[in-house]
């Protein structure tokens, strides 16, 4: 049994392969985490948010609009909606739905994001592209197609 590399370093006894892929393994990691942002999707941005009531959008919010604070008031199917929209997200804070999952969803802000309200037929969601400006409204991408 051969014991010289015993007293050799740790870092004697590696090979060139193995330096190789410490520093891959470190640049890859660097480059998923400086574009980690990018890959999760845009946020803020020239996007607008659209309330929906079955099936027809009563109000649309513009980006510009959403990066202020504000709140307004909203009915819909029997039911009283309070949404509030800063920094370029948008929520609804208070209803009287009797199960209350719109307002738990909490703040939403990146594209293709939604807030629905089963009992009132209300969708709250974000519609856009990043850096889009008035009248560039597009729809966001398929994410999904189930049969």
């Amino acid at each position: 049994m051969n014991r010289s590399h015993r007293s050799l370093p740790w870092y004697r006894w590696l090979r060139w392969g193995d330096y190789f892929l410490y520093i891959l393994i470190v640049v890859v990691s660097l480059a998923l985490f400086s574009r980690g942002p990018l890959l999760l999707g845009p946020s803020g941005g020239g996007q607008s948010a659209d309330i929906t009531v079955d099936g027809v959008v009563v109000k649309t919010i513009p980006a510009d609009q959403l990066a202020q604070t504000g709140s307004f008031e909203l009915d819909a199917n029997g039911y009283h909606y309070t949404v509030e929209y800063e920094a370029g997200r948008i929520r609804i804070s208070q209803a009287d739905c009797p199960d209350q999952v719109c307002v738990q969803t909490g703040w939403v802000n990146r594209l293709g994001q939604v807030s629905a309200c089963v009992p009132g037929h209300l969708i709250l969601s974000v519609n856009g592209s990043p850096g889009a400006g008035e009248g560039e409204v597009t729809e966001p991408e398929v994410d999904v197609i189930i049969r």
